[in-house]
């Protein structure tokens, strides 16, 4: 079974990777410290919870590839897995992966106030979130922005309307990745980070509500 905290490196890796690319170069050293303070920590506490060791497979013969997918006896161990909105089965870490190498391609997932005015302008069906503390959300928020902070996004992410594009704003943006991530990897959500957040959406000249 795959390790929890190995899953739970993974999505930071992922949105440390948007955060550099949202908030430009100068940041990645102290990122990548974190990262590398964070991988030591996991191998600590792996190697104190489980003395045998873990080889990867090659991915032709991986149990995260669909095309070898078997079905299990009752006394094997099966990988971790959710339930997507459409009630299919998904592995995490396949989902991860996915959001990894389509990283590039969707623009790492940012979208800036003023793209996300037009695709809106053209396209309603969107969702606002406010991934901020709610006593931040109080002092102001985006109008119609739902209030989901970051530490209850698994447990309250079925307040966003179902079948909605969902725009993710916080402070700082990579609290917004996280959220975005989770919305992707495990609800299968059009997830992105409306970069900036509440700052930019002052400077266009947005009106905020209270």
């Amino acid at each position: 079974m795959i390790s929890r905290n190995l899953l739970l490196c993974s999505l930071a890796l992922a949105c440390l990777l948007i955060h550099a690319c949202a908030m430009g170069q100068t940041t990645v050293q102290d990122d990548q410290d974190k990262v590398d303070q964070m991988n030591k920590q996991i191998l600590n506490e792996n190697k104190k919870a489980d003395t045998s060791s873990y080889k990867g497979q090659p991915w032709a013969t991986s149990s995260l590839n669909d095309s070898n997918k078997k079905t299990a006896s009752s006394g094997s161990a099966s990988p971790v897995q959710i339930s997507s909105a459409l009630g299919q089965p998904n592995s995490y870490m396949a989902k991860a992966d996915s959001f990894l190498k389509q990283a590039a391609d969707n623009g790492f997932y940012l979208l800036s106030v003023a793209e996300f005015l037009s695709k809106s302008s053209q396209d309603n069906n969107w969702a606002i979130v406010d991934a901020r503390p709610a006593q931040q959300y109080a002092a102001g928020h985006i109008p119609d922005a739902l209030s989901v902070p970051l530490e209850d996004i698994i447990s309250q992410m079925g307040m966003i309307p179902a079948g909605k594009k969902v725009a993710v704003y916080s402070t700082p943006d990579a609290n917004a990745a996280y959220a975005v991530q989770t919305l992707r990897v495990y609800a299968d959500r059009e997830a992105f980070v409306l970069s900036g957040g509440i700052d930019a959406w002052k400077a266009a000249g947005m009106p905020i509500a209270s």
